[in-house]
């Protein structure tokens, strides 16, 4: 009988000042702790520990930070502060949830501590991190895409099926642009993707040919020199249906491919891997929504790469997204459950299915004990405070996407649900979470598996974002409107 052996967590690389370390986290979920001790070496700071009390006081001259065992927040210069998780104190150690360092600790050192997901790298203090600047000329038949670097960094180039990658061997690095779309049909757009090799992508388009590249002897730049043919893309055939372009398009959409990497969420009876069905889907809506609607689309990742969930929602943030789309397939223990479901955020869930579903997605619900008398609820309230502003638009945006489900790719329609799925907390837009189908029904598992179904389900999904937009744009002219 096969023995089951637990996983490994990935070191979190630890750097500062002179200083680099890797740790183990303590992972549960899709949360990760650090034990701070290791963290606090060489840091000019006083760890005061109250066991009494469950408390962890840190002291730098006249700052102080208060942890609390088991509580999902900290007192930061007498003021309470949510944490994303709730720190914990096992085998005599203090353990503080990784994104929730840089919260902790800045205002005691008064110098800058950056968490970065991607890389898995926690940077304390003046930390010389490389800049690379990404440019972009293209000419005829012709394209260059120029990296250049603020100083040598080693760098791998490889060519892969429709794009070619630079990987950046430093453990961070700042690229600017980090997304650039470019004209011509040899490249269609550059991104950075991140990771712990610090990936570079070129999306390779339909006329590219052959690839050339010429590096500087001092690692200060590098040129990739694509070529193209003269052949153009044939167009659609006009039968084909595309969604009405609305009136009023949000200027930009985040679509965010479910799982990835060593996190291939549900794998159907006949091996499909939910990982990969939701990259193609999101691939294939973001071309529908960009060639037929005129947004601009961003995928959270572009690549079979972990992103976090927390990290996923801060990419929508940062691109000042208009819209939030997270794209699942559902599983169950029956093989027979079917159809689609869309959701978006509530504190509460729906019924007892989807808190499941919203559990096995990494759901996050707020702790409502309080840290002293007068306080109950403190997590609760500022969870729901946060939370509130966009809950009526992505109401009716996952009531668009699950009847466009319904007609145009012919699932059976389950119905719009809330739940506290942890991938939709803290957007700062209308933001919901599809699944599209169920992968652990055998039958749904070889539609989600077809190319034929993926496009069925990205042109339901585009259609439904259509209808969104035109009647936003219709309640913005007339607020009494349906």
């Amino acid at each position: 009988m096969a023995v089951a052996v637990a996983a490994v967590p990935e070191p979190i690389v630890v750097i500062g000042a002179g200083d680099r370390r890797e740790l183990l986290p303590v992972s549960r979920g899709a949360a990760e702790w650090l034990p701070l001790d290791p963290i606090l070496e060489g840091l000019a700071l006083k760890a005061i520990p109250d066991t009494t009390a469950g408390t962890l006081r840190l002291v730098q001259g006249g700052r102080e930070v208060v942890l609390y065992r088991g509580k999902s927040f900290a007192s930061i210069g007498g003021e309470l502060r949510l944490l994303s998780a709730a720190t914990q104190f096992e085998g005599g150690q203090w353990l503080v949830a990784v994104d929730a360092l840089p919260k902790v600790l800045a205002p005691l050192l008064d110098q800058p501590v950056i968490w970065r997901p991607s890389a898995r790298v926690l940077a304390i203090g003046a930390v010389a991190v490389p800049k690379v600047a990404v440019r972009t000329t293209t000419a005829g038949d012709a394209a260059r895409v120029t990296l250049e670097f603020s100083e040598a960094v080693p760098f791998e180039v490889e060519r892969e099926p429709g794009r070619i990658t630079v990987a950046l061997r430093r453990d961070l690095v700042d690229v600017t642009p980090a997304e650039e779309r470019v004209t011509g049909g040899i490249v269609e757009r550059i991104h950075f993707v991140g990771g712990r090799r610090n990936l570079i992508a070129v999306v390779t388009g339909p006329r590219f040919e052959s690839l050339k590249t010429i590096e500087d002897p001092g690692g200060r730049q590098l040129l990739l020199e694509l070529t193209g043919s003269g052949r153009v893309q044939a167009a659609p055939p006009a039968s084909a249906a595309r969604p009405a372009r609305p009136a009023q398009g949000p200027r930009v959409v985040v679509l965010d491919p479910g799982h990835g990497g060593a996190e291939v969420g549900a794998k159907g009876p006949g091996g499909t891997l939910e990982k990969d069905v939701t990259l193609q889907i999101a691939r294939r809506l973001r071309a529908i929504l960009v060639n037929d609607l005129g947004l601009q689309v961003f995928l959270t990742r572009d690549a079979d790469v972990e992103v976090e969930l927390d990290q996923r929602t801060a990419l929508a943030n940062n691109y000042k997204a208009d819209l939030f789309v997270s794209i699942h397939a559902n599983a169950a223990r029956a093989r027979g459950a079917s159809g689609s479901e869309v959701y978006f955020l509530s504190y509460e869930a729906s019924d007892d299915e989807s808190r499941r579903i919203a559990q096995a997605e990494g759901a996050h619900i707020p702790e409502a004990e309080a840290a002293a008398p007068g306080t109950a609820g403190l997590d609760l309230i500022l969870w729901e405070m946060a939370q509130a502003e966009h809950l009526e638009e992505s109401s009716f945006l996952a009531t668009r996407l699950q009847e466009e489900l319904a007609v145009a790719a012919g699932i059976e329609m389950r119905g719009v649900k809330q739940a506290p799925f942890r991938v939709l907390v803290g957007a700062a837009m209308p933001a919901v979470l599809v699944e599209t189908a169920f992968i652990s029904n055998p039958e749904e598992e070889q539609q989600l598996a077809s190319e034929a179904f993926q496009q069925q389900v990205a042109r339901a999904l585009a259609r439904g974002i259509a209808r969104y937009e035109a009647e936003r744009a219709r309640r913005q002219r007339d607020p009494l409107a349906p």
